[in-house]
Parts: structure tokens; C-alpha cells; sequence
């Protein structure tokens, strides 16, 4: 009996372990644009938009086969670094400029509306989140202090500051890295990822009318922090970073929660380096994508598999499918399947 019982733990190791091997299969596309593309958003197999440097939105409807290059008028020299996107017409996008500009289209980027300036010099706006069709979350560096977060109840025409947003401390930044440092989840849930000087979890359970923060043990610095935050439901999220400037510093650059962002835990098997985004491919298992590689996590982030060195900046998954779209430099977009071996 003992030893029928030993057999029987030993095939189902061997079982478990294999379910966590996964294959990705890396098709890179060719858009015709050299943009730093810094956002994506996949709403489809076939229809993706992009944004990034030179003041350029993508949009191919055809799975990546043609690419329609946009340029809004007046933003040559700055940068989309913040994009959402709700069909093949409509989408929205943030500047980096410190003028902090959000530009809307209607007609598939033939035109452009201004549909937010800054009243502040100082902007420079790092993401962008819908919960929903109308609700959205944008947010910029700290201005006066104060951690600066827009909010907009009718999908994105309108934009109002959240005036009881937390104080920002000394030296602490948001990265524009990914267009993934906010989760706004339909619940109402949001969570902010930040870094610089310090790298906490801000939060607000209620559409950004309360907040609180919790302090992380990621490594901080002047290009380190917390760069990305996923939530794969209301309990269970991850967040990822380390250093722009020095991809393979040691330290904390993978972490979790468990408990809806009250508690957050060092993964106990990093990333292999640096990484700026990470999305959710349902279940338990997470991809995370920066400028020197991939990984992903088969446990919710406690542990990471290194997959290559392939660099992106940002990544977006395609819903229902086993698919992910990756943007980079110089106009590089992959798609990317993957399976269960």
C-alpha cells in the first residue's frame, strides 16, 4: 500500500509539472513605422491599435497584415505613451508632454479631438485604464506634491483631477514605460504602481474617492520601481519592475498579492531581469515582457520561467484566445501564440 501510494504522489508531481510547461511561438510583424512604441491594445485577432514616439497611433484590422500609421496633427515631437481603445473608430490616447494633452478619435484616426489639457505645466502622463466603457483612470507624474489622477465618467470626453488623491513623496515617479501601471477593475477597484524613491500599491476601492497605500519590497531608484500591475481577480495580483537603466540589477523586481493588494510577497523565483509590463493569460498564469526578455508564471507570480531575449516594452492580450500582441522599438509589433505542451 505504501508503496502504491508513493507511486500515485510521484505521477501526480510529474503531471503538475508538466501542465506548467508552456510553448510561445513569436511572429514579428511588419508595420512600416521606426515609432517607440510604448502601448498597445489588442481588442481582437485582428484589430489592434498601437501608440508610441514621433506623435503615431497604429491600427492594422487585419491581424497585423497592413498597418494604418497615424499622425495626430501638432504632436510630431511628443510621445503616446497612454492609449485605449474601444472598436475599430473610437480610441484615446495621453501625451507625455508637459502640457499633459489627451487626443480622441471617432473615425479610425483620420482626425483628432482635444479632449484634456493640463491646466499645469508639469504633466507627464503614464497610463491610461477603463474599467468599463465610461469609467477611466489616467494618471501623471506627481504635480505639487500630490499624486496627479484624472478620472472620466463618459468615456473619455470629459476629465476631472481626483482632488483627494494621496501626497506623493520626495522623488517619487510613475513610469510611462508600458501603459500598465494602473488596474482599474468593474468592481470599481484601483491600483496604482509607482517607483523612483519609493514603490508602493496605491489603491482606492471606490472609483478613486478614498484611498490608502502600501508599502512594497521592490528595489527603488531614480530608473526603479514598480512599473506594472495586473490583477487576475479580486484577490490574486501581481506587479513587476527593477531598473530601466540596469536590466539585470538584483533585487525585488516580481511581486504578489493574494489577499485583494492588502499584502504583497517577494516572488521566491524572479523574473530574469527588468520587466515593464505584465498581463494576466488567465487563470493562474501571468506573462511579463521588458526591454531584454520575457517570462511568464504558471502560479499567479509566485514563480517565473525565463522564456528568451526577445525586448518589448509593452503587451496585450487577446481575450479568449492564446494570443498576445507585443510592441517595442523602432515599430516592432510580434503576435504571439501560445500553447500548453
Amino acid at each position: 500500500m505504501r508503496k502504491n501510494a508513493l507511486l500515485l504522489i510521484l505521477i501526480s508531481l510529474l503531471l503538475g509539472c508538466k501542465e506548467l510547461h508552456y510553448s510561445f511561438d513569436f511572429q514579428e510583424l511588419d508595420t512600416l513605422s521606426t515609432s517607440s512604441l510604448r502601448a498597445i491594445h489588442a481588442l481582437d485577432e485582428q484589430l489592434v491599435w498601437a501608440s508610441g514616439s514621433q506623435g503615431q497611433v497604429l491600427l492594422t484590422l487585419d491581424g497585423g497584415e497592413n498597418w494604418k500609421q497615424n499622425t495626430v496633427p501638432g504632436c510630431e515631437e511628443t510621445e503616446f505613451r497612454s492609449l485605449h481603445a474601444w472598436d475599430e473608430k473610437r480610441a484615446l490616447v495621453f501625451d507625455i508632454s508637459s502640457r499633459g494633452r489627451a487626443f480622441m478619435t471617432c473615425d479610425g484616426g483620420e482626425s483628432w479631438e482635444q479632449v484634456y489639457s493640463s491646466p499645469k505645466d508639469g504633466a507627464f502622463f503614464n497610463s491610461v485604464k477603463f474599467s468599463d466603457k465610461t469609467h477611466g483612470i489616467a494618471i501623471s507624474d506627481p504635480v505639487d506634491d500630490q499624486v496627479f489622477i484624472l478620472r472620466t465618467r463618459d468615456g473619455g470626453k470629459n476629465w476631472e483631477r481626483i482632488s483627494s488623491a494621496p501626497l506623493a513623496h520626495e522623488g517619487e515617479i510613475n513610469f510611462a514605460a508600458s501603459n500598465t501601471c494602473i488596474e482599474y477593475l468593474q468592481s470599481g477597484e484601483i491600483f496604482i504602481a509607482s517607483g523612483g524613491k519609493r514603490a508602493r500599491i496605491l489603491s482606492s476601492p471606490d472609483h478613486g474617492e478614498h484611498w490608502q497605500y502600501v508599502e512594497t519590497p521592490t528595489m527603488i531608484g531614480a530608473s526603479a520601481g514598480l512599473f506594472s500591475v495586473e490583477f487576475m481577480d479580486s484577490q490574486k495580483g501581481v506587479a513587476v519592475g527593477g531598473d530601466f537603466n540596469d536590466p539585470s540589477r538584483e533585487g525585488v523586481r516580481a511581486i504578489y498579492t493574494e489577499d485583494g493588494g492588502k499584502h504583497w510577497h517577494s516572488s521566491g523565483q524572479m523574473t530574469a531581469a527588468y520587466r515593464s509590463c505584465v498581463i494576466s493569460l488567465g487563470g493562474n498564469m501571468v506573462f511579463a515582457t521588458g526591454k531584454t526578455g520575457c517570462d511568464y508564471s504558471t502560479d499567479a507570480g509566485r514563480t517565473w520561467t525565463h522564456i528568451d531575449t526577445l525586448g518589448y516594452y509593452a503587451a496585450s492580450r487577446v481575450d479568449g484566445k492564446s494570443m498576445i500582441y507585443l510592441s517595442g522599438s523602432q515599430g516592432r509589433i510580434t503576435k504571439v501564440t501560445f500553447r500548453r505542451d
